[in-house]
């Protein structure tokens, strides 16, 4: 992730996120797609940018997305959020995550 500023993007600060990063649940696995879809919103209207990441093809195309809550400092990986076919009431093998409206 590149942070904005006045001048237009800028490396200063950027981070980069994976199923590997520490507070992230679970772990990288080959051909889950994590981050093929982003969507930075105020998801809990707290006045902070949240940020939704999906991977359709996690736990053998079930498909999962992730919520990195936005903090003073920028994304947290404390207390991300986790949901899947389980918690959406869908079928197994869904794929959710393939497509993120806004």
């Amino acid at each position: 992730m590149l942070r904005g500023s006045a001048g237009g993007l800028t490396s200063n600060g950027a981070a980069r996120y994976s199923q590997n990063t520490p507070g992230i649940p679970d772990n990288a696995e080959a051909n889950e797609s994590f981050g093929s879809r982003l969507r930075l919103a105020g998801f809990n209207r707290d006045g902070k940018a949240d940020l939704a990441v999906t991977a359709p093809r996690e736990d053998r195309g079930n498909g999962a997305l992730w919520q990195l809550r936005g903090s003073r400092g920028g994304l947290s990986t404390s207390g991300v959020s986790t949901f899947g076919p389980r918690e959406y009431g869908v079928a197994a093998g869904s794929r959710i995550g393939e497509t993120l409206l806004g």
